[in-house]
């Protein structure tokens, strides 16, 4: 069976033998996965010459690449140095996912700092677009912004907030990455295929079917509380369920790339193309 869907670890697979991003895409590839996320959530610190070598390793692996941008990124910062320091943190990643042939990059679109949200969608279509300029006098081509649903209440990034940006600029120029763990968390509990479906189909609604053919997600089992996200846990937690949403993308044709955020990477990664694939 041809696997609609691609499966992968957020970052270097625990049990890669060798080091660097190269051999973590090799060891993807050995294990049967077909997508990684590199991460540079700590900062962007990959030279060119290493990221074009890691790029050719994915190429000749069939391995899809993504990257998860810096996490101290805040679009709808208060202080001028700090969208700043944003922009440049997302333009140098998306530089290095040029380099890498990688896309989408995720990012955390920042926090609304007690302020009404419509007040922080504004600075924040303001810091995308200027992201987006940047990226286009560097010459960055084939690489899309990707604002992930947050996990925290206080954060910007609900479902309708990602749906929303990626309506604005286009699917082209930056597309919502749906953290169903952090959706659990934050906005309500998944449980049936019901749950799954209402989501996929406020998707198609806002973005039309350009979006089922292409989509990037996160998945994992999550600890929370009332404020929403405290820490990520392995696939077999049970909190989500994997497999109703399995479900939901059969039935309904979709395809794109799941990127495993459980403390167990590549095992869980491995564990939800099993759940996938044998899905009816």
């Amino acid at each position: 069976m041809v696997l609609q869907i691609l499966f992968g670890p957020a970052g270097i697979p625990i049990g890669t033998p060798g080091e660097g991003t190269a051999a973590g895409i090799e060891y993807c590839r050995a294990l049967g996965l077909g997508a990684m996320e590199v991460e540079f959530v700590h900062g962007v610190n990959m030279k060119e010459e290493k990221a074009r070598a890691a790029g050719e390793a994915a190429r000749k692996n069939g391995v899809k690449l993504s990257c998860h941008a810096p996490y101290y990124i805040n679009c709808c910062a208060k202080e001028k140095p700090k969208v700043e320091a944003s922009v440049r943190y997302i333009v140098t990643t998306a530089q290095a996912a040029h380099w890498l042939g990688a896309s989408p990059i995720v990012i955390h679109t920042g926090f609304y700092m007690e302020r009404p949200a419509e007040e922080c969608k504004k600075l924040v279509y303001e810091t995308y677009e200027q992201c987006l300029d940047e990226m286009k006098a560097l010459k960055i081509s084939g690489v899309v912004l990707g604002a992930e649903l947050t996990g925290k209440k206080s954060a910007y990034g609900s479902l309708d907030e990602i749906i929303d940006l990626a309506s604005h600029f286009g699917l082209k120029r930056l597309m919502p990455v749906i953290d169903y763990a952090h959706f659990h968390a934050r906005e309500g509990r998944l449980g049936t295929k019901g749950d799954y479906l209402k989501i996929l189909e406020r998707m198609e609604t806002w973005l039309g079917s350009e979006a089922a053919k292409n989509f990037h997600c996160h998945f994992s089992g999550i600890e929370y509380t009332d404020k929403g996200e405290r820490s990520h846990l392995p696939v077999s937690s049970g909190s989500p369920q994997f497999a109703p949403l399995a479900q939901a993308w059969k039935e309904n044709g979709w395809s794109g790339t799941v990127i495993c955020e459980s403390p167990l990477i590549e095992k869980d990664a491995l564990a939800l193309q099993r759940t996938f694939a044998s899905a009816r």
